[in-house]
């Protein structure tokens, strides 16, 4: 039986989040994992991931009873974080690929025809998933949809070399989710993380409208 209760098991977390040592670890995790996420915004969905697990459980955690447990637990916590961080860019680094080798090398008139059959079939695709109930609790369906749409226009309509680099599609997705969000205030730091989560649907989503036609990725 846990002899702190929640509130203190929180804030012994939250405290070592907050002191030196938890930035510090996390920069160690940005640079191992490389992700483009900075340390700042790794401490920051930490803190989110925690608070909202506690503020969950109707128990404090049965082995946390003092600091070095609650950093031990933090840690772990952080490095799995950065562990799917790092997951979720390969995978979205191979989605990129594909959708590359999707779209024309030349989107000229002698392509014309094949493209613009296999473009109209695939934003048919799209809405049919959306329309049949897809959801993503990072980012709302409308953002979400607007966006896919958005990437799809310029990686299938203008061409190979448009749907090569992830600079690009970081730019084509998180211009949507900004003008979308751009009237809420939100810290630097919560505007990067909702930017993170609503690309992770917007790739799912893509995703699930290309093998819906049955194109099956490499």
């Amino acid at each position: 039986m846990s002899i702190w209760d929640s509130s203190e098991q929180l804030n012994a977390m939250l405290g070592w989040l907050r002191s030196e040592q938890g930035p510090l670890s996390a920069r160690r995790l940005v640079t191992k994992y490389g992700l483009t996420e900075d340390a700042d915004d790794l401490v920051s969905m930490v803190v989110e991931k925690l608070s909202a697990l506690m503020t969950r459980r109707s128990a404090p955690i049965g082995d946390i009873n003092s600091q070095d447990q609650a950093i031990r637990y933090t840690y772990r916590t952080m490095s799995n974080l950065a562990v799917d961080l790092a997951r979720r860019r390969r995978n979205e680094s191979a989605a990129l690929v594909n959708f590359a080798r999707l779209a024309p090398d030349v989107p000229g008139p002698e392509h014309a025809a094949t493209t613009q059959i296999f473009i109209e079939e695939l934003f048919a695709s799209l809405h049919r998933v959306v329309s049949s109930g897809f959801t993503c609790a990072a980012c709302r369906e409308q953002v979400t949809y607007a966006a896919a749409t958005e990437v799809l226009h310029l990686a299938l309509l203008e061409g190979s070399d448009a749907a090569l680099g992830q600079s690009w599609l970081d730019d084509v997705i998180y211009s949507v989710v900004d003008r979308f969000e751009g009237g809420m205030s939100r810290s630097a730091a919560a505007q990067r993380q909702r930017r993170s989560r609503c690309k992770r649907c917007v790739m799912e989503l893509l995703q699930a409208s290309v093998e819906a036609i049955g194109v099956r990725r490499a």
